[in-house]
């Protein structure tokens, strides 16, 4: 069997129809409206296509197939330097506080 790719946006088969109107300010005439031509036959009717669906991976692992390892860290680090940076936040402010009291 062949595969076969399907055009999802066709180019249109005719120009586009529209109405032309005539119209003239100074004398009155009848609106004349040409007709919509018809679309143009296709070639012929399409032979009906088959589309055969892939399979799904199942998504495990074997243990000859181990997933690459990225280098990912542990986040505590970053919560333990963001927590004492608030906490010095807080004793600066509170410093700066008492000495402008005095």
């Amino acid at each position: 069997m062949t595969d076969t790719t399907i055009n999802d946006d066709p180019v249109p088969l005719g120009p586009a129809a529209s109405p032309v109107v005539t119209v003239l300010p100074t004398a009155p005439q009848p609106v004349v409206a040409e007709p919509t031509p018809a679309p143009a036959p296709a070639a012929g009717p399409s032979p009906e296509e088959i589309i055969i669906d892939d399979e799904i991976p199942l998504g495990s692992v074997t243990a000859e197939q181990t997933l690459p390892q990225t280098g990912e860290s542990s986040p505590a680090p970053y919560y333990i330097t963001g927590i004492a940076l608030a906490g010095l936040g807080l004793l600066l402010r509170r410093t700066a506080r008492a000495n402008k009291r005095k």
